[in-house]
């Protein structure tokens, strides 16, 4: 298999992992990914450009908003802090661009890393200031008419969600026989 397949198939495998892993939380229902589903994991940006995010999908219960995931399977840290930062830079670009255009679907964002990074600031990753200076970075994916608002910064950080998964984790999850199972009991269902 050539390099380009293998990497592609490992970064498949991985963003099921991480599927299974958040759906056995029992509150999380991801449906869609980005090698099947492309379309519904697609967001576009203020500046036109688009952000395709690994997993799609929505909690359920009483949160009840959508969620867009992006899954990093490393055994290092990599490159982790830089497409972090591109990854806040296009949270607020595209919940802007939401806004403007459909309005708020309150869209939550969720990084899930099997290696932590940034551990000297990793209690400020999802702070509104860590967003400014990713948008600051990225500030062309905002389009050239666009003021950076004060306001969206907090919001987009509320909405930010940063986990650390270890393989082995599925060992002690939920199997997806056993999820429905409980859905029952505790009156949360995906639709």
């Amino acid at each position: 298999m050539a390099t380009a397949e293998a990497n592609h198939e490992l970064g498949r495998e991985g963003v099921f992992k991480v599927k299974a892993w958040l759906e056995a939380t029992t509150h999380l229902t991801m449906p869609w990914n980005v090698y099947d589903h492309t379309a519904f994991c697609t967001r576009l940006r203020l500046d036109g450009g688009v952000k395709r995010y690994d997993l799609s999908g929505q909690f359920i219960g009483e949160r009840q908003r959508p969620a867009a995931v992006e899954g990093k399977a490393y055994s290092t840290v990599g490159h982790q802090a830089a497409e972090y930062e591109e990854f806040l830079a296009n949270a607020y670009s595209t919940t802007a661009h939401e806004i403007a255009t459909v309005g708020d679907t309150e869209t939550e964002f969720i990084w899930v890393t099997t290696h932590p990074f940034s551990q000297s600031k990793w209690s400020k990753l999802t702070s509104r200031g860590e967003v400014a200076k990713a948008v600051e970075t990225h500030r062309a994916w905002l389009g050239a008419d666009h003021e950076v608002d004060l306001d969206l910064l907090v919001t987009v950080a509320s909405r930010l969600w940063l986990l650390v998964r270890h393989d082995r984790q599925s060992e002690i999850s939920l199997t997806s026989s056993e999820l429905f199972k409980i859905y029952d009991l505790i009156g949360r269902k995906p639709s």
